[in-house]
């Protein structure tokens, strides 16, 4: 349905996700023998090297994991920030903190006209992850005719926002309809869980 309250020229639609449940990931299965000879148990300073080697791999693991979060190639937007966007009062502010989304359903919120001084500039987007989705989300903006990519963005967390947006590349001056695909992702697994859309405008002024 779409949320009236938004101020104009900033369209929000809460739908069902496009596709199915979450894929869940494959647990593995524990292995077993029938008997084992003391010859073939590991001493234990085998044991001992063989668990610090285990430390160090996971460390090394988390280490890596902890990087791609946390740099430049991170899965999150840099540009995002906490909260809600500033266009709105006081009052909707408290209401979208108040607000749960139903499980199955997302609410996508995004500027429906995408105003550039010039094919390199930014433009003012409001691309928001409202506080009461149950998912990350990650957007794609598409252009209708060419099937171009004008813009994609990292994962925003629920309560995260992306005030201005740059092309992904230099568009001549003219008025381009596109399409902004929302992918709602699991918070755990980054799974993509489902899909929603919705038409925007971009104008490129000069």
């Amino acid at each position: 349905m779409t949320d009236t309250t938004k101020k104009p020229q900033q369209g929000r639609t809460e739908a069902h996700l496009a596709s199915g449940a979450p894929r869940g990931a494959a647990q593995p299965s524990a292995g077993r023998t029938g008997a084992e000879s003391a010859a073939a148990r590991p001493s234990a300073a085998r044991g001992i090297v063989i668990a610090v080697g285990c430390a160090v791999a996971a460390l090394a693991i988390w280490l890596l994991v902890w990087l791609f979060a946390c740099n430049g190639s991170s899965l999150f937007n840099p540009n995002a920030q906490t909260g809600q966007a500033p266009y709105k009062t006081a009052e909707e502010v408290q209401a979208e903190l108040d607000r749960v989304v139903e499980e199955g359903m997302f609410n996508i919120s995004i500027a429906s006209v995408i105003q550039f001084e010039d094919g390199t500039s930014t433009g003012t987007a409001y691309i928001e992850n409202i506080p009461g989705n149950r998912y990350n989300m990650q957007v794609t903006i598409t252009d209708d005719a060419s099937g171009d990519v004008l813009y994609e963005s990292g994962v925003l967390q629920p309560n995260q926002y992306i005030e201005d947006i740059a092309l992904a590349r230099d568009l001549d001056a003219g008025t381009y309809e596109a399409t902004a695909l929302f992918k709602a992702l699991d918070s755990t697994t980054y799974d993509e869980v489902g899909q929603a859309a919705a038409k925007v405008t971009v104008n490129v002024l000069h």
